[in-house]
């Protein structure tokens, strides 16, 4: 959807799926939400199957991937719902194991190809933030607490959870807060359309927008361009 309603919506029951066992090997399948090529950011679905392992690697871009639902264990750390792995450009992280499968959203700045860089670098940025470890803070919008999980490392990306409490809204007539959005949780309605979890805003163009509501609460994963 876009429009009078300022926003592009892509539900996650219509997304492109790739195999990537039958392109790279890996046990696992992608479906794209967005592709900003002018921005470098590439916005996706991951579903890891039961029992898996994305194996030790790198890459030309960096990455803050989010788990959704399921466990990641890397590093001897168990990761759940909201926490991030951060993995820089040209250094190695993983393996991860996702012993009951496990489904993320990875924001990608750069290339998103792996084990494809000659030269590591000497810089040490790799990161796991477990998200139950920071406080839930007031944020600029009323009804509305967040939580910054990744604010360096992957480009210009700043990554948010933004938890809205049952009636809260985000008025149209306001700079939005994120510049795109994934439905962790809750339901959102913009005009007629109602969003579920998993489903995917971005906010299009600068004019005018319809604001979101949160008729029941949600949680969002938000990126902004910083």
């Amino acid at each position: 959807m876009s429009g009078e309603a300022g926003f592009e919506i892509v539900r996650h029951t219509e997304i492109p799926w790739q195999d990537r066992k039958n392109v790279d090997g890996w046990p696992s399948r992608a479906g794209m939400y967005y592709d900003d090529r002018a921005n470098e950011l590439c916005m996706r679905l991951i579903d890891y199957p039961v029992g898996s392992t994305e194996p030790r690697h790198v890459h030309g871009g960096s990455h803050a991937t989010t788990v959704l639902k399921g466990r990641a264990i890397v590093d001897g750390l168990t990761l759940g719902a909201l926490d991030v792995v951060l993995g820089p450009s040209n250094e190695p992280h993983g393996p991860l194991h996702y012993p009951e499968g496990c489904q993320l959203f990875s924001v990608f700045h750069g290339s998103y190809y792996h084990s494809e860089i000659e030269k590591l670098s000497a810089e040490k940025h790799y990161r796991l933030i477990q998200s139950a470890q920071m406080p839930w803070e007031r944020a600029d919008a009323a009804g509305c607490e967040a939580k910054t999980l990744v604010d360096r490392g992957v480009g210009p990306l700043l990554l948010r959870a933004l938890r809205f409490a049952p009636g809260a809204q985000i008025g149209g007539n306001v700079e939005p807060l994120f510049y795109a959005a994934l439905v962790v949780e809750g339901d959102v309605a913009i005009d007629d359309e109602a969003l579920g979890a998993w489903d995917f805003i971005r906010v299009a163009g600068s004019g005018a927008r319809a604001a979101i509501a949160f008729p029941r609460g949600a949680t969002l994963l938000t990126v902004t361009l910083q």
